[in-house]
């Protein structure tokens, strides 16, 4: 049965031990952002803020709701527990079960109300601040309303409803600001309509069931709708409700929706923020105005947060594990012998392992510009390991090893100077984010095809350099042997 709204996740959490309700009351300027960057860092319960300064009883806070854990052999808990798998699922397990669930894409189930529409505010009701948005970094531009949430807008040329994850800044009581680069699904939608003079309408969902986030904030193909790519994932259609004001539907379990239009060529400035890739970047810069006509909410609403910096925050979590499975099922679509993808988290993304048989000279390379190649995730491997089959690339120590004992300082190192980039990537120059322009790198982990089998050192393991019956006598022993596990 899958998670049906946020509360029920909460419970879901609490259960596993992944929850730590704070009954102090805390303050939404910076206190509320330092606690939840602190439990990222220690891998601590996701901080639920039962009070916050200034805002009545009920206004609640759920900071880092997909942080990794400390939990023993459960470091993706809360991702595992988001798709209704078991919560100590390995890597493999959730990227292997993430692309066997969105081959089925299920189509959302409209309904004529939910408990989004508890509280209904529209024109002069209208107040954002209303919620204890928190200022999260110092030296933020604003208050960010949207770190963990939904943007929704819809083609103007076809019935292609995207769903995003943009950051989201309060200007004040009725207008918000947030990045619209042309190379997201945004973007693509937004331009259409700026080009025919026309505003295009938004819906901004917070505080929904786990999934709908999840999809939200990975890469899917457009004009797929990620509506049903999470009915998909969750096995069953996710309800939706339509707008008070906007032609849009929500999902009619979130905590809190805005609703509005964006005007085209109408901007200000918004920003910096503390980004995914652990820096703050991208700054202050006239940018693209969210005019928020209505809002609907629930009673006592619980207002999504994370709080992107080093990693790893909830973004590093989702986004590298859904673009290797979108990696590794494109890869096994082409047909190219890989056994895995791993985007670690402490890579924000930019780092991809692949796992593969190497059948003959110079496949390396072929397999690295099909990945570069690709019109989805592989765009952003900016960072490529290559290796072989006997390497589990979700164990870093494994990496690191053949990285500094297979990959030649000089030979097997390959740069790519001609890549697309975008300006969040802290490693550009001025220029280089202005024409969006960077560079790839392969490290070829893998052994030379054309070396005699002689020559290829024998790996020094457990596994390789006792027979058999020695692993197995000493693994049925290793109890006797006094060990606890």
């Amino acid at each position: 049965m899958p998670i049906k709204d946020l509360r029920d996740y909460i419970t879901h959490l609490e259960r596993e031990g992944e929850i730590q309700r704070i009954e102090l009351e805390v303050d939404w300027n910076l206190e509320v952002g330092a606690i939840i960057r602190r439990s990222y860092d220690l891998r601590a319960p996701a901080p639920f803020f039962m009070k916050i300064k200034g805002y009545p009883n009920g206004y609640r806070i759920l900071g880092a709701p997909i942080g990794l854990s400390n939990s023993p052999g459960g470091t993706y808990k809360r991702l595992a527990i988001s798709l209704g798998i078991n919560p100590t699922a390995s890597v493999k397990t959730i990227i292997d079960e993430y692309i066997r669930r969105k081959k089925s894409l299920i189509k959302p189930k409209p309904v004529s109300t939910g408990p989004c529409k508890e509280n209904i505010h529209i024109g002069d009701d209208v107040d954002v601040l209303e919620f204890p948005v928190p200022f999260l970094h110092q030296g933020d531009g604003g208050r960010y309303i949207g770190t963990w949430h939904l943007v929704i807008t819809k083609d103007p040329d076809s019935d292609w409803v995207n769903w995003g994850m943009y950051r989201v800044m309060v200007h004040d009581r009725k207008t918000l600001g947030g990045l619209i680069f042309p190379f997201q699904h945004i973007g693509f939608q937004f331009q259409k309509y700026e080009e025919r003079n026309q505003p295009m309408e938004f819906a901004i969902a917070i505080g929904t069931e786990p999934v709908s986030p999840i999809i939200a904030g990975t890469r899917i193909p457009p004009d797929v709708n990620e509506c049903d790519v999470v009915g998909g994932i969750r096995g069953e259609p996710l309800e939706l409700v339509h707008c008070e004001t906007v032609d849009l539907e929500v999902p009619a379990y979130s905590e809190i929706v805005l609703e509005g239009i964006i005007l085209p060529n109408e901007r200000k400035e918004e920003g910096p923020f503390g980004e995914y890739t652990g820096y703050r970047v991208s700054e202050r810069a006239p940018r693209p105005i969210y005019h928020v006509k209505a809002i609907t909410h629930r009673n006592d609403p619980i207002l999504t947060v994370s709080c992107p910096g080093v990693p790893v925050d909830d973004e590093a979590v989702t986004m590298p594990l859904t673009k290797a499975a979108e990696i590794l099922d494109e890869l096994r679509r082409m047909k190219f012998p890989v056994n895995m993808v791993y985007c670690p988290p402490e890579g924000v993304g930019h780092l991809t392992i692949v796992s593969t048989k190497v059948p003959y000279p110079m496949y390396t390379h072929q397999l690295a510009r099909a990945i570069w190649g690709s019109m989805g995730w592989g765009r952003a491997c900016y960072y490529l390991v290559i290796v072989e089959d006997d390497i589990d690339v979700t164990q870093i120590d494994q990496v690191i090893w053949v990285l500094t004992t297979r990959c030649h300082p000089y030979k097997g190192i390959h740069l790519e100077p001609n890549a697309p980039g975008q300006p969040l990537l802290p490693f550009l120059d001025e220029q280089e984010k202005r024409n969006s322009k960077a560079a790839y790198v392969l490290f070829d982990c893998t052994w030379p095809k054309d070396w005699p089998k002689e020559l290829i050192p024998v790996k020094a393991s457990f596994d390789v350099l006792w027979p058999k019956e020695i692993q197995e006598k000493v693994l049925g022993n290793w109890t006797k042997y006094g060990y606890r596990g």
